[in-house]
């Protein structure tokens, strides 16, 4: 049985995981008319593309090969993010984007991208766990799982497990899940802009891979939270802010360095 402080956590976690992202687009437009609109749902679209789907379908050949192997699941954990999900960025700005090159677009495209996930990682996610616990106090945890499963025994392990850990999730750790999504989605803005200007400055490019190698060492703390080499979520919260702050301190001055001249 859920208390009423996890599905409370829940759904107020979920419902702001979808508030925020949907809020700072609709802010961020307002106060810049001139962006691109469909630009927030090319970010979207590029995560699904490039994370949700092309990352997803190389993590079936390539975890089970690093699978045991600590270094190597960081590691690979790391760049793969990195890889996918700014290459993609790259590609979009050389296709979809091309003809609406500005620092405000590229603002814009990284909401979209950074928004969306946190939207499907975190706001849907949660919402939905939020419908289980109410329907497990309903009828009860095992009479859930029965009618969940058909009786399979091994899917009923696995849903059991599932549950107990969402009985986990309190108020703290839901503040520490929009805390984490929030300064992701900031991230994502940064990358969108320094890849953004590896398109359209001339003799830039060098910066995409440097934005590849930046969202890896950004993922690193979470690859080595999930793997136990760090044991503190605060402490991975902690060093993950520290290095997204001096990003966007970086990014701010990139933007001033190199502005709006893009090459076609």
């Amino acid at each position: 049985m859920f208390t009423s402080s996890t599905i409370v956590s829940l759904f107020v976690g979920g419902l702001l995981a979808l508030i925020i992202p949907l809020a700072a687009a609709v802010i961020f437009k307002l106060k810049n008319r001139e962006t691109w609109l469909p630009g927030v749902f090319i970010g979207a679209g590029t995560f699904i593309v490039f994370a949700m789907i092309l990352e997803r379908l190389l993590h079936l050949v390539m975890m089970p090969l690093v699978q045991g192997n600590v270094l190597l699941t960081c590691v690979y954990g790391a760049l793969a993010a990195g890889i996918f999900e700014e290459t993609g960025r790259f590609v979009a700005y050389k296709t979809l984007m091309r003809k609406h090159y500005s620092t405000k677009n590229a603002v814009y495209m990284g909401i979209g991208h950074g928004g969306f996930e946190a939207i499907l990682l975190l706001g849907i996610n949660f919402i939905s766990f939020a419908f289980s616990a109410l329907a497990v106090n309903a009828v009860g945890t095992e009479q859930f799982i029965q009618m969940s499963t058909n009786g399979n025994a091994e899917l009923a392990e696995t849903l059991r497990l599932q549950l107990e850990s969402i009985a986990d999730i309190g108020v703290v750790t839901t503040v520490q899940a929009l805390y984490e999504r929030i300064v992701a989605m900031t991230f994502h803005v940064c990358m969108s802009v320094v890849v953004y200007k590896a398109v359209s400055q001339r003799g830039k490019v060098w910066l995409y891979p440097t934005a590849v190698a930046l969202h890896a060492l950004l993922d690193a703390p979470a690859a080595m939270y999930q793997t136990g080499v760090i044991t503190s979520i605060p402490a991975t919260h902690a060093i993950m802010t520290v290095f997204a702050a001096a990003v966007v301190f970086g990014t701010v001055m990139l933007a001033k360095k190199l502005p709006d001249k893009a090459v076609q």
